[in-house]
């Protein structure tokens, strides 16, 4: 799982396809609970939570309310 500032480091049209991939990622979790082989059900959590997280900062990016990514600590 990945933060908040990770994520703002990340090329918009990589935001736009990881977004794609967490909700696929999510149908299928989502499967495995209703077809009764639920394996790890706090991944479902998290990957909404990040699916979140990319969504939000997509948003940020389009409204003009971006915030610059960090420079690395180190």
């Amino acid at each position: 799982m990945r933060t908040a500032r990770e994520i703002r480091s990340v090329e918009a049209e990589l935001l736009v396809t990881e977004a794609q991939q967490l909700r696929k990622t999510l149908f299928e979790l989502r499967n495995k609970a209703v077809r009764g082989k639920p394996e790890k059900m706090h991944e479902m959590g998290q990957t909404r939570r990040e699916l979140a997280r990319v969504l939000t900062i997509m948003n940020e990016r389009k409204r003009g309310v971006v915030t610059p990514a960090p420079a690395p600590q180190g």
